[in-house]
């Protein structure tokens, strides 16, 4: 009869169709994947040359030295190394998954193993998720972090561009806040330079919601409407609001990030009175996507974001699981990032 380590070596549980199973589940973590806010794109290199040409961050592909160049770039032009960050991420399976189960036959076993792996998947498979939507939300703020708070990536400062801030003075109650939408979304509208794009969204700490929701001037211009738009006045504005051709969302999302004591810190997906202002429907926002780190696969623009290996462990003590992903996602055009302040 066949025993479980003999069974590891199975279809089942190839490279390949373990990477396919952890790719599997939707990217849906986090608000800006929800929104699907960054177009996933895969690249051959584990670094691309960010370039500023005319006041537009563009990407370009890297070549070989003594290779055909990239036409087309100009002469008046900037540009930065940017590396794809690598995120691996380990398991195995052991003796103790399997200890002190009852085995009736090989077919058990295969059961009893892809459980397992399953299970250890799915826990992987989550982490990997978490650490994108948190590369994610840095993307949008423009500043790119670790989980040690290492910058991975800045292009406001890189690129010497001033981020636009709008103060929404939302304590003071005779600020025009319709006027303040007609700004930022000429503001937007400039830094896209014709690019298309759709609507403006508005992602809200709760502080600055709930004083946009609730401010006098809303209030005062939706009193006597009687169309779709929920009047803050009389009806409950839950986490999502439309006022003046902006749609402003309440984001109460956080990351707890592990220290070296052992102890966790919380962080704030967006600052409790602050706001990001970013245009919906546009392609300046990139997920790039780097080759695994492995022989096989070097040079080759990958097709998953979370790749897997295995290998046996010595004195057969099991199987290692080695997962990684290597992403970074980046806005091309930093300046179409608009910061909104409460006061």
């Amino acid at each position: 009869m066949a025993t479980p380590l003999d069974l590891l070596d199975a279809p089942e549980f190839a490279d390949d169709r373990l990477t396919e199973s952890i790719n599997i589940p939707p990217y849906a973590t986090g608000r800006p994947a929800q929104l699907g806010i960054f177009t996933d794109t895969p690249i051959n290199t584990t670094y691309a040359r960010i370039a500023i040409e005319e006041g537009e961050i563009t990407i370009i592909p890297d070549r070989e030295r003594g290779g055909p160049g990239n036409k087309n770039l100009g002469t008046d032009r900037q540009e930065t190394l940017v590396r794809i960050p690598h995120f691996p991420l380990d398991d195995a399976i052991t003796p103790s998954d399997l200890q002190n189960l009852v085995v009736y036959g090989g077919g058990y076993v295969l059961q009893t193993l892809a459980n397992v792996y399953n299970r250890k998947l799915e826990a992987i498979r989550s982490k990997h998720d978490a650490t994108h939507h948190h590369l994610d939300w840095g993307a949008l703020h423009g500043l790119v972090t670790s989980a040690s708070g290492r910058v991975l990536c800045d292009l406001f400062e890189t690129f010497g561009i001033t981020q636009s801030v709008i103060d929404f003075d939302l304590d003071n109650a005779s600020t025009d806040v319709a006027a303040k939408n007609r700004q930022l979304k000429s503001i937007i509208r400039k830094a896209l330079r014709g690019q298309p794009a759709g609507s403006v969204r508005v992602l809200a700490g709760g502080e600055f919601f709930d004083r946009y929701v609730g401010h006098a001037s809303v209030k005062d211009a939706l009193k006597a409407y009687a169309g779709p738009t929920p009047n803050p006045a009389r009806d409950d504005v839950a986490d999502s609001f439309t006022f003046a051709g902006v749609t402003v969302e309440r984001i109460d999302e956080d990351f707890r990030y592990r220290q070296a004591d052992g102890t966790f810190v919380t962080r704030e997906a967006v600052a409790d009175d602050e706001a990001i202002a970013l245009p919906l429907g546009t392609l300046l926002f990139k997920r790039y996507i780097a080759p695994p780190d492995s022989i096989q696969e070097a040079n080759i623009a990958p097709s998953t974001k979370v790749f897997v290996s295995t290998d046996l462990l010595p004195h057969g003590k099991g199987q290692e699981i080695h997962t990684e992903s290597n992403v970074l996602p980046i806005c091309l055009r930093p300046d179409v990032i608009v910061k909104l302040t409460r006061t």
